[in-house]
């Protein structure tokens, strides 16, 4: 019973032992720090088709404090970010839409069937996928599957799907935390999207609260209306 005791600890204890570094240098308060980057976007004729009807007007989710996904909140100019990990899950908590983002560690098996992310009232956002975490020497990595529809690009239209999957790869950079945002699905795109975001750590202890109320672009038709 000891030696089976002392096995169960150490088994727990192994995520901060051998993965305390990136733990370290991924873990706290971060703000985007720039635009960006995508590879080409090159979509099938089903992708080009929801691209098509898409109308940033009336169709954008974030209208109505939805996330439109993974993509679309991570690259949100200005809104923090924090990074907590313990010794079998990741939380990520976004300051856009008061977002809470809990991610088991472990592999495939550990994906549930709810979303993986909630806002502070409680309401889950299939749109952001449901996911499992990877720590590894010098890397986070986090897959997500089980999407509902949305868009990885609210401004363009590029959507995603059911069969979209995604990897997010978040890394130290010299001081930035690199992020690495892979989305397949063979039904939307020819080949996968790759983004990359670059993040600055911001001093602070904590996130304000968003409170997003629904929303619309009159200041978008009156400002092209002059």
């Amino acid at each position: 019973m000891l030696l089976k005791a002392l096995s169960t600890t150490f088994a727990l204890m192994l995520p901060s032992v051998l993965y305390g570094a990136v733990i370290e240098e991924v873990s706290g308060i971060w703000v985007l720090n720039g635009p960006g980057t995508e590879s080409d976007i090159l979509l099938t004729e089903d992708g080009s088709r929801l691209r098509g009807e898409y109308d940033l007007l009336t169709d954008d989710p974030s209208l109505s404090c939805i996330p439109a996904s993974a993509s679309r909140v991570w690259a949100n100019p200005g809104s923090r970010v924090k990074i907590e990990i313990t010794e079998d899950t990741v939380f990520i908590s976004y300051e856009l839409f008061d977002l809470r983002r809990e991610i088991p560690i472990g592999d495939q098996s550990m994906v549930a069937e709810m979303p993986s992310t909630k806002n502070l009232a409680g309401t889950y956002f299939q749109e952001m996928g449901s996911s499992y975490a990877e720590l590894e020497e010098d890397q986070l990595r986090i897959t997500s599957s089980n999407h509902s529809p949305g868009y990885i690009r609210t401004s363009r239209g590029i959507p995603q799907g059911p069969d979209t999957v995604t990897i997010e790869v978040l890394e130290k950079v010299g001081d930035a935390l690199r992020i690495t945002h892979t989305y397949t699905d063979q039904t939307l795109y020819e080949q996968p999207i790759v983004l990359e975001y670059f993040l600055s750590s911001v001093d602070a202890t904590d996130l304000i609260l968003y409170e997003c109320t629904e929303s619309d672009y009159d200041w978008f038709n009156e400002l092209n209306a002059n």
